[in-house]
């Protein structure tokens, strides 16, 4: 039994080793999410989620930030995080973390501002801002 645990780990430390190589020595880090509320004069109701962990609603008065920390998928990489926006009359979606477009931002933190035309990545020298996602139309039952 010993035995067999012992190839295993063994086989897993090659195959890790391998993985960090192959992504430039870089070990698993974890990626922090800041969505701060940019809106002029209204409170920003956030819900994030991706397909296993709901992180609730949360409330953003003008300028607070809310924020939560994950490890990408570190071989497949497809972390997908998405959230609901919400205020006065208006809701939106978007994906706040997309693994292929944010890697691991800049220092694991990405870091967004919500304003009322769509979300604006912060970078260290920029702002990049996107279109919410389309919204989502049900077919009538027939």
């Amino acid at each position: 039994m010993m035995v067999a645990i012992s190839k295993i780990m063994i086989i897993f430390c090659l195959v890790l080793t391998l993985a960090v190589q192959l992504k430039g020595n870089e070990l698993p880090t974890r990626v922090t999410v800041e969505i701060t509320n940019g809106l002029t004069k209204k409170v920003l109701s956030v819900h994030c989620k991706d397909k296993n962990n709901n992180l609730g609603f949360v409330e953003l008065d003008v300028g607070q930030t809310f924020s939560f920390r994950f490890y990408p998928n570190y071989f497949l990489p497809r972390t997908l995080y998405f959230c609901y926006f919400q205020w006065i009359g208006v809701g939106h979606s978007f994906d706040i973390y997309v693994q292929k477009r944010d890697d691991y931002c800049s220092h694991n933190r990405c870091s967004w501002v919500i304003a009322e035309n769509g979300p604006c990545m912060i970078k260290p020298l920029s702002r990049e801002c996107f279109k919410w996602n389309p919204a989502i139309v049900a077919s009538p039952p027939v």
